[in-house]
Formats: structure tokens, C-alpha cells, sequence
């Protein structure tokens, strides 16, 4: 009897363990910081925005799209509370929807005034205008100076209207601008870093498949490397993971390479408090995003 009432408790403890874990990641969750929802073309929960400078900024946004498709949207944070900016932009702008379905024409402007960061995230459908490097190049040049100032209403407004002007062909940038967004310091630097702390892990981290530590090395290298840009990101990863596959292939049997295909994080979730502006039936027209734009910080 007490062998079997000891592989009763013995059988409980998986069950237990299960449960466990789903309290967890049911709280991790709940945790996370949520969507808020889409109730304008400027989104202030922050507080950050005279009221008049926000129907402005509406005003604006809602003739461009009148005028060109084109959906903009600003979202001003008090903070991320601890989630990546750029995975919770990608999360933003995919939830909203913002740009037409099948023409992907939306673009996000997200700032988050307690981490001093910003990001523009830009849909599918005008990656090839508005471009990482000039999406950079706006965030240094146009958005920073005047935030580093204190002016925040100045950096939104100019950020804005150099977005708009980008997608309409008005906003000139020369050659030398956009190299010097490109090529800065900090850009190769977060590239640099990527690539060489993605090898390292690579290395040393993870233990088995040589294909599973070339992955492990490519994402890692990815996540650090896309502050300088999607497509930077995405060179880094690559240049990581086959120098990994070169070193980690010099014995043994050889495997044919493959990779999975990254998946963006996709979430819903509530959220409480609020304070936006033009709610007048504004929403998302099913557009989506593929991680393309460019993040800064002050």
C-alpha cells in the first residue's frame, strides 16, 4: 500500500508541473504591456501634446490620406514598461492595421518618453520610399534635436511632417545625408555588436546540431544588430551565421544548412487610461508590416 500510494504521488507531480507552468505563462502575460486601442490618427497617452498641436497634427494626417491612401499614425507612451521597442511597434502597427489591405501603406510613429526612444515603423507597401535610411535619417536630423531641446511637440510635428513629405516626393534628402544615416557610428556599431555577440553565443551557449547554434547565433545577431535597420539586421544574421556554420562544420559529418523563417511576435491585449485625439471613426484599413523603418533614442 505505501508502494503504490508513493507512485500516486510520484504519477501527480507532471500534473502539477503543468499547472505550474500555465499559472506562469497566464501571468507573464497578463503582465505584458498591452495594445491600446486605435481611437485616432494621434494617440497621446502620455499626455505630451497641447490639445491644439494634437487636432493640428489630426488634421494633417487625415488630408494626406484623403489625398494619397497613405495611413499615418503617432503613439506617444509614458513608457514601453519593459517590452522591446521594436517588437512592440511591429505589435502596434500590425494590430491597428494601419494602411490599406493589399497595399500595406500605413506608417507608425511611436515614442516613449520615459525610455527616450522612437521608432517609425513603415508597411510593406512604402518600404521602397520611405526607406530605413531615411526613416534614420528624419529620427537624427529632424525628431531628436528638438526632443533633446525639451520640445517634444516640435520633434512630433517635424517628424511628422517630414514622413509626409517623404512619401509625397517633397522632402529632399542629399546623398551625403543619407550615408552618413547609414554609415554613423552608432548603426555599425549595433551591427558590429550583433554579429559578434551572436558568434559568441553560437560557441559557447547552445550544445548539440551545429544548425541549431547557427540559428541560435543568426537571431541573436538579428535582435541586436535592428536598431541600425531591418535590412542591416538581417545582413548581420546572415554574415553570423555563416561564419558559425564555416567554424562549426570543420569536423564531422557535413549537414545541409537550413533555416526557419523568423515569425514577428503578434498580440492582442487590453489597456487601461487613455487620452487621444480625432476619434471620429478612425481605423485600420487591414494593412500590414513587415518590420521595415528605423529607432532612435535622446
Amino acid at each position: 500500500m505505501m508502494h503504490a500510494d508513493g507512485m500516486g504521488r510520484v504519477g501527480h507531480a507532471p500534473a502539477r508541473l503543468s499547472v505550474f507552468l500555465g499559472l506562469l505563462l497566464s501571468a507573464l502575460t497578463v503582465w505584458a504591456l498591452g495594445v491600446p486601442p486605435l481611437t485616432g490618427r494621434v494617440v497621446d497617452l502620455a499626455g505630451a501634446l497641447p490639445a491644439r498641436d494634437a487636432e493640428q497634427l489630426s488634421d494633417r494626417l487625415k488630408a494626406h490620406e484623403e489625398k494619397t491612401g497613405n495611413q499615418v499614425a503617432v503613439l506617444i507612451l509614458p513608457s514601453l514598461e519593459g517590452e522591446p521597442l521594436e517588437e512592440y511597434s511591429h505589435r502596434i502597427a500590425t494590430t491597428w492595421k494601419l494602411g490599406r489591405k493589399g497595399t500595406d501603406n500605413g506608417v507608425l510613429l511611436l515614442i516613449a518618453l520615459k525610455e527616450r526612444k522612437l521608432r517609425i515603423e513603415v508597411g510593406y507597401g512604402l518600404e521602397g520610399t520611405l526607406t530605413d535610411l531615411r526613416s534614420a535619417h528624419i529620427i537624427r536630423e529632424e525628431i531628436v534635436p528638438r526632443f533633446k531641446a525639451g520640445d517634444i511637440p516640435g520633434g512630433v510635428r517635424a517628424g511628422v511632417e517630414a514622413i509626409l513629405k517623404t512619401i509625397e516626393g517633397t522632402y529632399q534628402v542629399s546623398d551625403d545625408s543619407q550615408g552618413r544615416s547609414a554609415l554613423g557610428a552608432g548603426a555599425l556599431q549595433h551591427v558590429l555588436i550583433g554579429i559578434v555577440a551572436g558568434f559568441l553565443a553560437g560557441l559557447i551557449l547552445s550544445q548539440g546540431l551545429r544548425r541549431a547554434r547557427a540559428l541560435l547565433g543568426a537571431v541573436l545577431s538579428f535582435m541586436i544588430a535592428q536598431a541600425a535597420g531591418i535590412l542591416w539586421a538581417m545582413a548581420a544574421a546572415g554574415v553570423t551565421a555563416m561564419l558559425l556554420w564555416m567554424v562549426l562544420s570543420g569536423g564531422g559529418r557535413g549537414r545541409r544548412s537550413g533555416f526557419d523563417d523568423w515569425a514577428w511576435y503578434r498580440s492582442g491585449g487590453g489597456w487601461s487610461g487613455g487620452g487621444s485625439f480625432d476619434s471620429g471613426g478612425f481605423s485600420g484599413g487591414g494593412g500590414d508590416f513587415g518590420g521595415g523603418g528605423a529607432s532612435g533614442d535622446w
